[in-house]
């Protein structure tokens, strides 16, 4: 249960970079913006990897979260 709370702080974090990644940013200003870029697919790399390795535990838990859809 412990490693879960870290993935899915993990999660958290990776999803509220990306969130303040693209605010006010359209997707030319990521085609010219590689850094940005970089650091956006990083943070959806973070999501999917700590969502495949949840457990099952809290994966069924939480049916309607499309856990899988980050991976």
């Amino acid at each position: 249960m412990r490693r879960d709370i870290l993935l899915l702080t993990e999660m958290i974090e990776a999803a509220e970079q990306a969130q303040e990644l693209t605010d006010g940013v359209t997707p030319s200003d990521l085609e010219t913006d590689r850094q940005r870029r970089d650091a956006l697919l990083w943070n959806f790399t973070v999501l999917g990897e700590a969502a495949s390795q949840l457990s099952d535990a809290v994966t069924t838990r939480f049916p309607d979260v499309t856990w899988k859809q980050p991976v």
